[in-house]
């Protein structure tokens, strides 16, 4: 890539988000993804929503973990643009939520979404109903979280 050249910009979900932190520490939990599709992952600028922030927060006190691992997980999560809710966003939100009445999607998840198509980004996500959006956003890279998930 020349120094001109503007990395990709690519949104990330929750269900991405947990799984990837565990690429390092249990590499064998995502060796079926694609390594070609992990390269462009690292090539490109990751982002998240701030539904999938707030997700991950809410995880923290579900769970619960620990200040050490609150602090931890807020670092990793600091690594990842975070991508506001605009008015582009919003409208996106309701285009989406018009175009799948027949289906139940989660209102996180498409706001997400919502947020992946008003910044013209592909969504990165490991939940398989993310698939019903393909024709709707402008690219959903679906890595599943089992291997046996496709």
């Amino acid at each position: 890539m020349s120094a001109s050249e503007v990395p990709e910009l690519l949104v990330c979900d929750t269900s991405f988000v947990g799984l990837v932190a565990q690429r390092q520490r249990h590499p064998e939990r995502v060796a079926h993804w694609d390594p070609d599709v992990l390269t462009r992952i690292d090539r490109a600028r990751n982002a998240i929503s701030v539904f999938t922030l707030a997700e991950a927060r809410a995880g923290y006190l579900i769970a619960p973990f620990s200040r050490e691992r609150i602090a931890r997980e807020e670092r990793r999560l600091q690594a990842f643009g975070l991508l506001p809710l605009d008015d582009e966003v919003l409208a996106e939100w309701v285009r989406l939520r018009a175009a799948t009445t027949d289906r139940t999607l989660p209102h996180n998840d498409l706001w997400i979404a919502a947020t992946a198509a008003a910044h013209e980004a592909a969504l990165v996500s490991c939940d398989r109903h993310h698939l019903h959006l393909r024709e709707l956003l402008p690219e959903v890279i679906y890595l599943p979280a089992r291997p046996d998930a496709h």
